[in-house]
């Protein structure tokens, strides 16, 4: 069976971004952050990555309590341009990032009281299983849930 590694996500700000990330949604820090350039280690890498166009970064790698990880990185060169719309489900490619949460009401508060917004209400996805979608102060979309993934998707099977 193949699980899930890691996740990566652009911010403007890594610094904030790890501290919300950390004392909103209890993920751990791991390392970082770190600066990433043509200088250091892995630069090669990178660029074959990125592309040409790349140079610069911060990065920092955080892990979640199931052992999946998640990347942050703030791009300096090229520096970060947001998008105006940061919820283009149409387009391929991810579009969101969910949290299996142990508090969720509590969770919540916590996201909106740190600059974080909640994009919809929270939905009773059959039996209990609850969502909701938010945004973190960046804008990128997260979505909270009160069960496992396993859980949330039997309550959504069509019978």
């Amino acid at each position: 069976m193949t699980s899930i590694n890691h996740v990566g996500c652009t911010v403007p700000d890594l610094e904030k971004a790890v501290e919300w990330y950390v004392s909103v949604l209890d993920l751990e820090l791991l390392d970082g952050p770190m600066h990433c350039d043509l200088t250091t280690a892995g630069a090669s890498r990178r660029v074959d990555v990125f592309g040409p166009a790349w140079k610069a970064m911060k990065l920092a790698h955080l892990i979640a309590s199931n052992g999946a990880g998640f990347e942050l990185f703030q791009f300096l060169d090229p520096a970060v341009v947001p998008g105006e719309d940061n919820f283009t489900y149409t387009s391929v490619g991810p579009h969101h990032v969910a949290f299996t949460v142990d508090d969720f009401q509590g969770t919540l508060a916590r996201l909106i009281d740190s600059g974080g917004r909640q994009r919809t209400q929270v939905y009773d996805v059959h039996g209990g299983a609850l969502i909701v979608y938010c945004e973190d102060p960046w804008r990128n979309v997260v979505e909270l849930v009160s069960t496992s993934y396993r859980e949330l998707s039997s309550a959504t099977a069509v019978p």
